[in-house]
């Protein structure tokens, strides 16, 4: 907040300062004029921080992202209460067009403390936004969606306009399928495609038609990439001796955030043998608007081991090519889907420094490896591209994962102007 203080006497007219003397009631009802004059002054004497000037500092344009600011930030400077914030729009403050928004809540089940905006700032750019209390504003266009698919058992999938994903649950374990790695389905579109799929593949089982199974491109994209029993695009595992150990399905599944910009959820997943060591796991995905990437947050617990090693790793199918770009923060796969005129779909990780991984290829993966005691989290990034649609080749992959680290260790600078 900024403060300007300007003198009541230098913005107060001569006559109002001047109080007649002839009579004590008169000069009574003067000072309560002065009394509230002067309220009025000092309250027009101080200019709020109002508006919210984002910054690229870097030399080169970042991609669309989604950026969180405090919401306490926000109700301070437009000094408002947080039931009004559920009214709240953003606009750019030149165009005055609206910017995407959502309040969302850090900690799963209490109320929203951070707000979500979605922008796209070209290289040492800045964009200032402004702020308005709007009830009747028009929804928000979504731009990521997710649900639970019960016409194919419990399978749970989740996209924005770029990617979309998929797990499975225990309705599909007990028909025998386990598969606890994280599923891509490759599309080129900008629309959702959760809903079409899935109908259309159940009309294909209905009428007995292979042509309308989601496995073959309809020209908006398929299924083609096989999870099994792998890591797939992000999953996780226990290492030992250079080998993984995995979990089974998820067992349980809790919403976190539907939208407009982020989509979040969180699994767990019932104790398994880890070479001698029982463990579990608790995962938190968030899928933002814009990105390629899910934010993960994993925590296993386990007794009897002073720390483990614990992966997310890419699976490597036959054909596939593995490389780490940056050791340590980046790792990629440049994968074969199971149809090969479906092209190549690309998968990949990218880890922060500070969470101290390793990079390896090893048991059919390439691997982030973070060690860990029990309760203690790790943080990556995973998703996956398609060569039909934005990522051509393993070369553009590579340098769109290198960016994202980038922007990561380079977040867009918020400082708020007196308006």
């Amino acid at each position: 907040m900024t403060c300007i203080s300007t003198p009541i006497s230098a913005r107060m007219p001569e006559s109002a300062t001047a109080c007649p003397r002839s009579s004590r009631h008169i000069a009574s009802r003067c000072m309560r004029l002065l009394t509230a004059l002067a309220a009025v002054l000092a309250l027009h004497s101080v200019t709020w921080a109002q508006q919210l000037r984002l910054t690229n500092p870097l030399a080169q344009d970042r991609t669309a992202q989604v950026i969180e600011v405090p919401l306490s930030q926000v109700a301070a400077h437009l000094r408002v209460s947080a039931d009004k914030l559920q009214s709240l729009v953003a606009r750019d403050a030149n165009s005055k067009e609206r910017i995407p928004a959502q309040l969302y809540s850090s900690k799963p089940g209490s109320a929203p403390d951070t707000l979500l905006l979605y922008v796209h700032l070209a290289a040492k750019a800045s964009q200032t936004i402004t702020f308005s209390i709007e009830p009747n504003a028009p929804a928000q266009k979504p731009l990521v969606f997710g649900r639970e698919a019960p016409e194919r058992k419990d399978d749970f999938a989740w996209e924005n306009e770029l990617v979309t994903y998929r797990v499975y649950g225990p309705a599909l374990q007990a028909t025998g399928e386990i598969a606890s790695g994280i599923d891509v389905w490759s599309k080129r579109v900008p629309n959702f495609v959760i809903d079409s799929f899935y109908k259309r593949d159940l009309e294909g089982q209905r009428t007995h038609n292979p042509a309308l199974s989601y496995h073959k491109d309809n020209g908006q994209g398929l299924d083609s990439y096989l999870v099994g029993l792998t890591r797939g695009c992000g999953g996780t595992a226990v290492m030992d001796n250079g080998k993984l150990f995995v979990s089974k399905n998820y067992t349980s599944l809790r919403m976190l955030a539907d939208g407009p910009i982020r989509f979040a959820f969180e699994l767990t997943y019932a104790p398994w043998d880890a070479n001698g060591t029982t463990v579990s796991e608790t995962k938190r995905i968030t899928l933002d608007a814009g990105t390629h990437l899910n934010h993960i947050e994993s925590w296993y617990s386990f007794h009897g081991a002073s720390a483990l090693n614990l992966i997310a790793g890419l699976a490597v199918h036959d054909g596939a090519t593995a490389s780490f770009p940056v050791a340590g923060s980046v790792a990629s796969v440049w994968d074969t889907p199971q149809l090969s005129s479906a092209g190549r779909i690309a998968t990949g990780l990218v880890v922060l420094p500070g969470q101290h991984a390793q990079t390896q290829e090893a048991d059919g993966h390439a691997l982030m490896i973070f060690s860990r005691h029990s309760g203690e989290p790790f943080v990556y990034y995973a998703g996956a591209g398609w060569s039909k649609a934005d990522m051509p080749t393993a070369e553009a992959w590579n340098a769109y994962l290198t960016q994202q680290l980038r922007q990561m260790e380079h977040p867009i600078v918020q400082h708020w102007l007196a308006r």
